[in-house]
């Protein structure tokens, strides 16, 4: 286990690894843990710094700031109690503070949204805004003094406070880790307001406040003006779709973005809808886990030597040709369940990683990667006894993803913020079933109405960044972005951020001019937000990232380690590391040299001018891969 501060009412809250990613879970006071030793900057002392980390004594700063920000406790900042909290130096770390408290957001209405802001002793001029996961709501994945941070920020536990970036989170305008009722107000009616600040407003507003709350913070310290030198957003999975908004909304309030694993809730939420249902078409639809422990040996055998080397990674699953009605075991009448497939079952598989689309065959959210299926592919709601039930599921109030899966996101999207919560509505109505048709994709595949996906892109808009044409002022700007995304994840498809990047190369020319200003980067073998997986699934997101901005050094490849997870889904950096590989900059794939140990990154290489992660074979044709046009 990764070495812990010894606080008394320091625990965990036990959760599903899932639940972390999209949903998140409660904490009371959590552990810290114990960073790598490296040199400290210069730094304000403990006495100093601990004078200043009071509630009364923040507020008399953020009193100067004029955008109603309120220094207290809040509900979902369990480990700052007081409002404030004072950490003190140790052999490894840096003395910091945490505040917690709220700020306005639509001056208008007097909406407001709640932040945690963590100042270190070590301050390096730099400002770093964390985003959250799922609809957040929540602070356990963007609390920088947390193990859990790795989930929302590559590297390692404590890095950017290390370092001595002043970092800022906010939970988005609302309390609770429910999908969509926190937008519900008593009387039925949607609350707009809150709506627009999970999307992207009260990002957005932080982005500024919190800026001029650091600047006012060391500028009391040091008795004498502060300025920011450099300014990063970081975030995977709902922080990856914060992450992607800001730059298409508001890109020039970071000189660096980075953004793993994005959700696209413009597409994912008719994933996440059509993927349980198809397991209620019938009684033998549901895919029991005897039979997914099947799958992937079959998928190994066929893609794993595609990029030249049998090591257990397949670094381009979309060039496979696995197709399930195909190559998995059909059942034979009278043959025992268990060891084969029903027709339905093959196709309940078809429609995780094949892809959805339109009544006339257009691509609404890729499949997922065949990479992926394993048992945690296959979390769905608690089955109901009614298989036929208009609401088959808890609905939107709930982010427990073991018992609900993934369907509250889905639900809160389509019934609360786009068809205003309107009871008549029913989330199941827009899902169906087809295989065939017009279009590239021809398997058993999940089939959503056209003017559901053009309402939501519509009343959604300022919270989707998954839009080629929302990253043209970004291009034109000096902000760098940096996407990275898990190759096996299980709940966001990869092929979500390679589609987008594909489409920003046919819209701008090709990838060497993307690439100067966006660049992306896939993990073989790693499942959502690195939360485990058989491939490198850390690297230094943050090093990598001020090399660019502030040095000019774009990254061409990123040396990725694995780490072993705990049981929260956390990486335990106290085991010993495992293979090391290089992840090369989309479309090159990394290639083996040929001789020494394949686990040994030294033995892998970028080619340049490689394009091999462009390759599609019949499981990116039917996963939705679209190639670029250019």
């Amino acid at each position: 286990m990764i070495g812990y501060r010894d606080f008394t009412r320091a625990r965990y809250v036990a959760c599903s690894v899932l639940a972390i990613a999209l949903s998140g879970c409660s904490t009371s006071d959590a552990p810290l843990p114990v960073a790598a030793s490296g040199p400290e900057p210069s730094s304000i002392n403990d006495e100093t710094l601990a004078a200043a980390c009071s509630a009364a004594a923040l507020q008399n700063v953020a009193s100067v700031l004029g955008q109603g920000v309120t220094v207290k406790a809040i509900p979902n900042g369990a480990t700052v109690p007081e409002g404030a909290r004072f950490y003190a130096s140790t052999a490894t770390t840096p003395a910091f503070c945490q505040a917690v408290g709220s700020f306005v957001t639509n001056p208008a209405t007097g909406k407001t949204a709640n932040f945690m802001a963590t100042f270190p002793a070590n301050w390096n001029g730099k400002y770093m805004q964390v985003g959250c996961s799922g609809h957040c709501g929540q602070f356990f994945v963007s609390d920088p003094a947390m193990p859990t941070i790795v989930i929302t920020s590559q590297g390692k536990p404590m890095d950017a406070i290390t370092k001595g970036y002043a970092i800022f989170a906010t939970d988005e305008g609302h309390t609770g880790m429910a999908g969509g009722t926190w937008a519900v107000k008593p009387s039925g009616e949607v609350d707009e307001d809150a709506i627009e600040d999970f999307y992207y407003r009260a990002d957005k507003v932080l982005s500024k406040m919190g800026k001029d709350f650091t600047k006012a913070f060391y500028g009391a310290l040091r008795n004498r003006p502060q300025s920011i030198a450099y300014s990063y957003f970081n975030g995977c999975s709902g922080g990856g779709r914060d992450a992607l908004v800001a730059a298409s909304l508001f890109p020039e309030a970071f000189d660096g973005i980075i953004a793993g694993s994005p959700y696209n809730t413009s597409g994912g939420a008719f994933q996440f809808a059509g993927v349980p249902i198809a397991s209620l078409r019938s009684p033998a639809a549901q895919v029991t886990p005897a039979l997914v422990s099947l799958i992937q040996p079959i998928v190994m055998a066929q893609c794993d030597k595609l990029d030249g080397v049998q090591d257990g990674l397949i670094q381009n699953p979309a060039a496979c040709n696995f197709r399930p009605e195909r190559d998995l075991p059909i059942c034979k009448p009278g043959q025992a369940s268990g060891t084969c497939f029903t027709k339905e079952q093959v196709e309940t598989v078809s429609t995780l990683i094949s892809a959805v689309t339109d009544e006339r065959g257009a691509v609404v959210q890729p499949g997922l990667a065949v990479s992926e299926l394993q048992g945690t592919s296959f979390i769905t709601p608690k089955r109901p006894a009614d298989l036929s039930a208009a609401e088959p599921f808890p609905g939107s109030d709930n982010g427990d993803v073991a018992n609900n899966g993934y369907w509250p996101l889905a639900d809160a999207m389509l019934k609360v913020f786009v068809h205003d919560n309107d009871r008549n509505f029913h989330t199941r109505s827009v899902v169906s079933f087809a295989s065939g048709g017009t279009g590239q994709v021809s398997n058993f595949h999940i089939v959503v109405p056209g003017s559901e996906v053009a309402l939501l892109r519509r009343k959604a808009f300022s919270g989707i960044g998954h839009r080629p044409e929302g990253f043209d002022n970004l291009l034109k700007s000096r902000t760098r972005l940096l996407i990275w995304h898990n190759l096996s994840d299980n709940v966001l498809t990869p092929y979500a951020s390679t589609n987008l990047y594909n489409q920003l190369a046919s819209r701008h020319g090709g990838y060497a001019k993307v690439q100067q200003s966006v660049r992306l980067f896939g993990l073989p073998g790693t499942p959502h937000c690195s939360m485990g997986g058989i491939g490198p699934n850390t690297f230094d997101a943050i090093g990598a990232m001020e090399k660019w901005v502030e040095n000019g050094r774009a990254p061409d490849a990123l040396m990725a380690t694995l780490y072993p997870v705990n049981g929260f889904g956390v990486k335990d950096f106290s085991k010993a590391p495992g293979r090391t590989m290089p992840l090369c900059k989309y479309p090159a794939m990394a290639r083996y040299k040929g001789a020494g140990d394949v686990n040994d990154g030294a033995n892998w290489e970028c080619p340049a001018n490689d394009r091999r992660m462009l390759e599609i074979g019949e499981s990116g044709r039917q996963a939705g891969v679209i190639g670029p046009k250019i």
